[in-house]
């Protein structure tokens, strides 16, 4: 059988187990930003045999320069509505509670809350604890609104939302889709409202600095950043720590081995043959347990087609090391230096985009830092700690997990094993480059 053929076969193999992979958990439903603005007041109403519909609404949350957020929720209810429940104001207080605590919004329990009723128009207002944190710049973050699994994201369901900070601060940072006018922020959906069709985004937060500035913006997204890293630690933790080890003792064997990895690996014709014999092996293997009706078939399959991009890069880079003169004056390990430097600052300032870059061509960084080895230069102690840095990032795509979910946290250590193994040859053909650029 042709060698084409060989590779095609199993790449259709390869498809054939991940349609196969089973989903994960569905995605949990939008979450509306007020309780008494829509339908969670109706079906409240509703439940304590009220017909209600609100006509009209809207929700403020003030910011006060403590840190504490104010809510004031209004809603304008049809007339039989309204007047039922001037008659019961208990019923009403209930219903209201009701709206937050029995249906999906993203405050579960109002904090002091104060129900009220002029002519047909419900007023409640409460606090909201642990809503705002401060980070370095002076920033104050306001992240009422963010919402990660198992909650739903967040939808605007009133007719017209404001966010209002301390006097004399700037918002610097803010969900799409709203009105902007220094310390306060305005969306209006308006009919989207009915539809779920206004959603604030997960990572739903508003900042606060003293001033618009250039260093207040560069505070805010360090700000906005640290936020969304803390509200994922422990699942980032549960699919970054072992791969995050692993990665960095791989890199620190590697610096320790020297000169000793086999002449073979740094030769480009032989990393390719040992390629595409390490490729054909694994995906017989992955046919051979998925006919078996196993589990693990499932796993192999996955974790199979996410390192094709990987084995890609690889026999690209190696491929063409065999074409690149060795004897040069250039400064091979300034270019390394500046190739280790461009991938970190990509995996630290990207960070779901430099994730995606760690899947997609995580072995090539094993080249220069080959390079600073065989040179004795001192980046190459930086090895371990961005190969470690390479795993979190690798893991940001998939955190929080929401909807289906193809990748766990032990599919991930086996790409992991992948990067390491194919970096391995990359790793051996940089200190090709370096030995020579130091003789």
């Amino acid at each position: 059988m042709r060698t084409r053929h060989v590779i095609l076969a199993a790449v259709a193999a390869l498809l054939v187990v991940a349609a196969l992979a089973p989903g994960g958990s569905t995605t949990p439903p939008p979450e509306g930003v007020c309780g008494i603005c829509g339908p969670e007041f109706e079906r409240a109403a509703e439940d304590n045999g009220v017909n209600a519909t609100v006509t009209e609404s809207s929700l403020t949350v003030e910011i006060t320069a403590d840190g504490d957020s104010h809510w004031t929720a209004t809603a304008t209810l049809n007339r039989d509505a309204a007047e039922w429940f001037a008659g019961n104001r208990t019923l009403l207080y209930r219903t209201v509670d009701q709206s937050y605590s029995s249906y999906r919004t993203v405050v579960d329990d109002p904090e002091n809350l104060s129900v009220a009723l002029a002519d047909r128009t419900v007023t409640a207002t409460f606090t909201a604890s642990d809503a705002t944190h401060r980070y370095p710049g002076g920033v104050l973050l306001f992240d009422g609104f963010a919402r990660y699994p198992p909650h739903g994201a967040p939808y605007i369901n009133m007719d017209a939302l404001a966010v209002e900070g301390p006097s004399g601060t700037a918002i610097t940072h803010a969900p799409p889709g709203g009105t902007v006018s220094g310390n306060r922020a305005v969306w209006r959906p308006g009919d989207d409202r009915h539809r779920f069709e206004s959603p604030l985004g997960r990572e739903a937060t508003v900042a606060f600095a003293p001033d618009d500035g250039l260093l207040a913006q560069a505070a805010t997204v360090g700000a906005v950043q640290l936020h969304a890293l803390g509200m994922i630690e422990s699942e980032l933790r549960a699919y970054a720590t072992v791969p995050a080890a692993l990665l960095a003792l791989v890199a620190t064997g590697l610096l320790l081995a020297g000169d000793r990895l086999p002449e073979t690996l740094t030769r480009g014709r032989a990393v390719l043959r040992w390629l595409a014999a390490g490729g054909g092996l694994y995906a017989g293997l992955t046919a051979v347990v998925a006919l078996a009706g196993n589990g693990v078939g499932v796993v192999l399959g996955v974790v199979g087609i996410g390192l094709i991009p990987q084995a890609l890069s690889t026999a690209t880079a190696a491929a063409l090391a065999d074409f690149v003169d060795e004897e040069t004056d250039r400064n091979v390990p300034g270019m390394a230096v500046a190739a280790v430097a461009v991938w970190t600052l990509a995996l630290l300032v990207g960070a779901r985009a430099g994730g995606l870059l760690v899947l997609v061509a995580g072995p090539l960084v094993f080249l220069p830092f080959g390079i600073l080895a065989a040179a004795r230069h001192w980046g190459r102690f930086l090895f371990p700690f961005v190969a470690a840095l390479g795993a979190v990032a690798a893991a940001l795509p998939f955190v929080p997990r929401s909807g289906v979910v193809f990748v766990t946290p032990a599919m991930l250590l086996l790409l992991s094993i992948g990067t390491a193994l194919l970096g391995t040859p990359l790793f051996a053909i940089g200190q090709r480059f370096g030995n020579a650029s130091s003789s």
